[in-house]
């Protein structure tokens, strides 16, 4: 089936023109819709590698070790460590002993650090949804139907990126 884009029907869309109209999708999207999730995170007193460490935790399937966080934040493991300290402090994550090796630390997001995520990505949510008014009745659902088969592809819930 064709697409349109740009009033302009193409029979055949290569990846690097699917890639230009994605930026461009995407670049305007985060403009309306990261506004709200900017100005609770900018209200938070933590720095922005410690707000990466919260997702990385509140998705993570098991407890990491500190060595582990390290590594998925591209940060020294002192420098992990000293961060994880902080959101320690302020009840946000926990660390402990592992239960196999008493000198690997283990580090898991507690449940203020949850609702903390929660609430940035409510706010996402918001600025999306501010999104979504802006267009018309037919553009929605033209998104929706297009982005439905596509979202439910199972191998595109995962972070890796497969060849063309």
């Amino acid at each position: 089936m064709p697409a349109t884009f740009a009033c302009v029907q193409v029979s055949r869309v290569s990846v690097e023109a699917l890639t230009g109209a994605l930026t461009d999708f995407v670049t305007r999207l985060k403009k309306i819709g990261e506004a709200h999730a900017i100005q609770v995170a900018a209200g938070l007193d933590m720095s922005f590698s410690q707000l990466c460490m919260l997702f990385i935790l509140d998705d993570s399937d098991h407890e990491l070790a500190l060595h582990e966080l390290a590594e998925k934040l591209g940060l020294s493991v002192a420098a992990t460590g000293r961060a994880v300290d902080v959101l320690a402090r302020e009840g946000l994550v926990s660390r402990r002993e592992d239960a196999h090796d008493r000198r690997v630390k283990r580090v898991v997001i507690e449940d203020p650090g949850a609702k903390l995520i929660l609430k940035l990505a409510e706010a996402h949510q918001e600025g999306l949804r501010d999104f979504a008014r802006l267009l018309t009745v037919a553009e929605r659902d033209n998104l929706f139907n297009a982005l439905a088969p596509i979202l439910a592809r199972p191998e595109l819930h995962t972070h890796k990126v497969k060849g063309d």
